[in-house]
């Protein structure tokens, strides 16, 4: 018999091969959302309605795992609703799995969680540095999983995602930039670029959400490359790969914004995924970006 997945934020950049790597994967996948929708394939529920929730569990059956994925205004990493309602729809999500039976749960987190950290970030490692409300949301969810997980002798995986990149990305994404621009031969304006990424192919990064699936331990897992780029260098492959003019990469032509989080030079420990899973990403990021640049030039 399949074993049965529940995923919320199926509709998003990541969501999309996540599901497409579980589907791959042989799990029967339900896609759980929060949204008003007419799409059959799509099973809605008020997330801050408990008895809501509660009976589509019953309708559709508990699944064996539950993955929550999706969390509000992700673009609005301040806004007060990551202190608030994404904190309690993610608790009644847990309260009513739980309750249904269901023995695994995945919160999908960040690698801002770490703050302003550098070298190597392991699983035990607190913030420092100013973080956000989208980081205080994650932390306190997942704190609120992790215990909740321990009383009722359930497992609970909060999954620290570092930065995924890749085709499908939201059309204002430094990528779909760079991609229009350099269909258009237009220059690229762009920040000094002097901040660092551990980034993750986003087909590596669903592999590893669908491979954490069987873990049968609590507690936090990270999920990157295990490597860390200048976001500057970083930029140059992909104009390179395009086959744009370099002359028109304008670094330093506005200022990093306010109000976005620090990117010190950093990178996943991979150690507990190792042990976990058996399983490291290994694609590399030359590799990743011409994937990317292909797939970004078939949709075309």
């Amino acid at each position: 018999m399949k074993k049965i997945v529940w995923l919320t934020g199926s509709r998003g950049f990541v969501g999309s091969y996540v599901s497409r790597a579980l589907l791959n994967s042989g799990y029967e996948v339900k896609f759980l959302t929060n949204s008003p929708t007419d799409n059959n394939e799509l099973i809605y529920a008020d997330f801050s309605n408990r008895s809501q929730i509660k009976h589509v569990i019953e309708r559709h059956g508990a699944p064996d795992t539950f993955i929550h994925l999706g969390w509000g205004n992700v673009y609005e990493p301040h806004h007060e609703c990551h202190i608030n309602e994404n904190v309690q729809d993610g608790i009644n999500l847990i309260d009513e799995f739980y309750n249904a039976g269901v023995n695994r749960i995945l919160l999908i987190g960040s690698s801002s969680e770490y703050g302003d950290r550098e070298g190597a970030l392991n699983e035990n490692h607190s913030p420092t540095g100013e973080i956000n409300n989208y980081v205080k949301g994650k932390i306190a969810l997942a704190t609120y999983g992790l215990e909740s997980a321990k009383k009722l002798n359930r497992i609970f995986i909060h999954l620290r995602l570092f930065y995924t990149y890749g085709a499908g990305q939201k059309h204002n994404s430094l990528i779909n930039q760079l991609f229009q621009n350099s269909i258009q031969g237009d220059e690229m304006s762009l920040s000094p670029c002097e901040h660092y990424r551990d980034y993750i192919h986003v087909s590596e990064a669903a592999e590893g959400i669908s491979r954490i699936t069987n873990v049968e331990q609590s507690g936090i897992i990270n999920l990157g490359s295990g490597n860390v780029i200048l976001l500057k260098d970083f930029v140059k492959l992909f104009w390179d790969e395009l086959g744009a003019d370099p002359g028109k990469l304008m670094f330093g032509s506005h200022d990093v914004p306010s109000l976005e989080q620090s990117q010190p030079k950093s990178y996943a420990d991979l150690t507990i995924l190792q042990n976990r899973t058996n399983w490291t990403p290994s694609l590399t990021i030359e590799d990743g970006i011409k994937q990317t640049v292909e797939q970004l030039r078939q949709s075309l």
